[in-house]
């Protein structure tokens, strides 16, 4: 009987470091190709920790608005506000390191603001307000209560 080889089974954090290293990779090369290696990542991995999805979908959330397919990063947008518990759960660390460079709340209330979906769009900056990103984000919630 020949010997199989077990499979690489990696921790999130492992699997949280390669998206981020081929998203880089990716995206030097335009948002376009960084929205197909995040798109073509979800689709080849069957069991990616919600964890690291959250990333996933945060990333491309930017990559879709910047690719300017409105539709996917407000697809990208909810998923990722889907995920956020888990990585608040399971990645503490690295979801604290990464917060400066979440895209997903922003993203998802000028979405959301310019559909008219103003009561979304405050629920973004509540959420936003509540995971510490800071006075903007009161700024733009007082702004979008001034619409109503």
């Amino acid at each position: 009987m020949a010997d199989r080889k077990r499979p690489i089974v990696k921790k999130p954090e492992e699997i949280l470091a390669d998206v981020f290293a081929g998203h880089s990779e990716a995206v030097s090369l335009g948002s376009e190709n960084g929205k197909r290696y995040l798109l073509n990542f979800i689709e080849k991995f069957n069991s990616i920790p919600n964890s690291v999805k959250f990333f996933i979908y945060d990333l491309l959330a930017e990559d879709a608005y910047q690719a300017d397919d409105l539709v996917l990063c407000r697809q990208a947008v909810v998923r990722a506000g889907e995920y956020l518990e888990e990585a608040r759960e399971q990645a503490s660390r690295q979801l604290t390191d990464y917060l400066p460079a979440l895209r997903f709340i922003e993203r998802g209330i000028s979405l959301m603001a310019e559909a008219g979906e103003f009561e979304d769009a405050l629920s973004l900056c509540d959420l936003a307000i509540g995971i510490g990103l800071g006075k903007a984000y009161a700024a733009k919630k007082a702004s979008i209560e001034k619409m109503l």
